[in-house]
């Protein structure tokens, strides 16, 4: 499966969907918005951070997702782990919500606002299946969301190549079946079949990788890399 892991495939791909003016540029707007949240942050596999957005919204839009869901893909984690500037503060201030509203729009800040409190977890996914039923259509879609999220590390097997893996793959250790299930509870039977492939990949090619090609600092998050021409 090729993911797009640059805006421009992205937008290739898009319009190569199909997809109406107004939803790409709803794209387009929001990862302007991502890039200048992430800038110079990288991921414990060493790619840029930004790259992850892309590929979520990539998949989605593999998906056959409508515009909203893939901008979404984007901005999904951007209350939880982006740099607003705003000295440490965390999740979705005031001033968050405000700057994420005034470049996207009120409908997609408040989706990604709602995915941030609808967030998967291994200790919550026992009960986040059982109200399934009861969630509306968008919620419905957050969560979908929230599958795409955790396969993106896996697609390209960039699982493999973090400095510090151990707490994604206890993430799939307990709950992968549980996201091939409710891919499949939420209609998506071929996200399930996408999500059991790339988890069974990724074990297979688990001990090919050579640890060399890992982050150096063992990282298992984000690094911000500062340019050496930064003065304050």
């Amino acid at each position: 499966m090729t993911v797009a892991q640059t805006n421009i495939q992205l937008y290739n791909q898009l319009r190569g969907r199909g997809l109406a003016r107004d939803g790409l540029v709803l794209v387009h707007r929001a990862y302007e918005l991502l890039s200048t949240l992430y800038p110079g942050y990288y991921q414990g596999d060493g790619k840029p951070f930004v790259a992850h957005g892309v590929g979520v919204a990539s998949l989605l839009a593999t998906l056959d997702q409508p515009a909203e869901i893939v901008a979404l893909g984007l901005l999904h984690g951007v209350y939880g782990n982006a740099d607003f500037g705003d000295d440490g503060a965390t999740g979705p201030t005031p001033f968050r919500r405000r700057l994420v509203r005034d470049a996207v729009g009120r409908e997609l800040e408040q989706l990604v606002f709602r995915f941030t409190q609808l967030r998967l977890h291994p200790d919550s996914i026992e009960h986040d299946r059982r109200v399934l039923a009861e969630l509306d259509h968008t919620e419905r879609r957050l969560q979908l969301v929230a599958v795409v999220d955790h396969l993106e590390k896996y697609v390209d097997l960039g699982v493999l190549y973090f400095g510090d893996n151990a707490e994604i793959v206890d993430w799939t250790r307990q709950i992968g079946r549980d996201l091939i299930e409710l891919a499949d509870e939420l209609g998506e039977p071929r996200l399930a079949e996408m999500v059991s492939a790339a988890f069974a990949e990724a074990s297979a090619e688990a001990e090919n990788v050579p640890p060399e090609l890992r982050p150096s600092d063992g990282r298992r998050h984000l690094k911000l890399v500062v340019p050496r021409s930064l003065r304050r």
